[in-house]
């Protein structure tokens, strides 16, 4: 019987260390390859029919359902958008990619948008996208987002995006400049 047990004991044992050595060897195989820390820029300008022009980068795809109905806060108006990333806040910095996706005003008592988009990254030390989404009360400096996902050296990425609204400009068209300051974890 002692010996039937240390045999279990031993089985035990070196299935223990199999699966931590397969473990590393994963780890080693399969490292994280993207950072934990990365700020980029969106740059965004309105649509507008009145105003020539051509270099909208946001086109509103859906207005509120009843426009006979008072709506402070333009809910249910949606927006699609493919605007550039850079790495500054001037939309003549250095070009790193494309953000593509939209937002809702999803509030009936302040500015508050649902944002969902990717974040294609082409150029810099790391390239590929990270994809975000989640509230974003206007009323509030900086808002926090969820990254759920990315590609490339980004793979399976999570963690926050801070978004800070860095210019605006209400002039028709109206454009504006957000930040986002991403802590990733994989």
């Amino acid at each position: 019987m002692a010996n039937i047990t240390r045999m279990a004991i031993h089985l035990v044992l070196n299935m223990i260390v199999l699966a931590l050595i397969g473990n590393v060897a994963e780890a080693l195989r399969n490292p994280p390859q993207g950072p934990s820390h990365f700020v980029f820029y969106i740059h965004n300008q309105i649509y507008n029919p009145v105003v020539n022009n051509s270099v909208f980068t946001s086109v509103y795809s859906a207005g509120p359902l009843n426009l006979s109905q008072p709506n402070p806060f333009n809910f249910g108006v949606r927006a699609t958008f493919e605007a550039n990333i850079t790495i500054g806040p001037s939309p003549t910095s250095r070009h790193i990619g494309v953000a593509q996706g939209i937002w809702i005003l999803n509030s009936q008592h302040k500015y508050v948008l649902f944002h969902v988009f990717s974040a294609t990254i082409t150029d810099g030390a790391y390239k590929g996208t990270l994809v975000i989404m989640g509230q974003e009360d206007e009323t509030l400096v900086t808002r926090e987002l969820a990254i759920v996902g990315g590609t490339g050296d980004f793979l399976a990425a999570r963690g926050s995006a801070i978004s800070k609204l860095t210019v605006i400009d209400h002039i028709p068209p109206a454009h504006w400049t957000l930040l986002f300051d991403c802590d990733l974890y994989y």
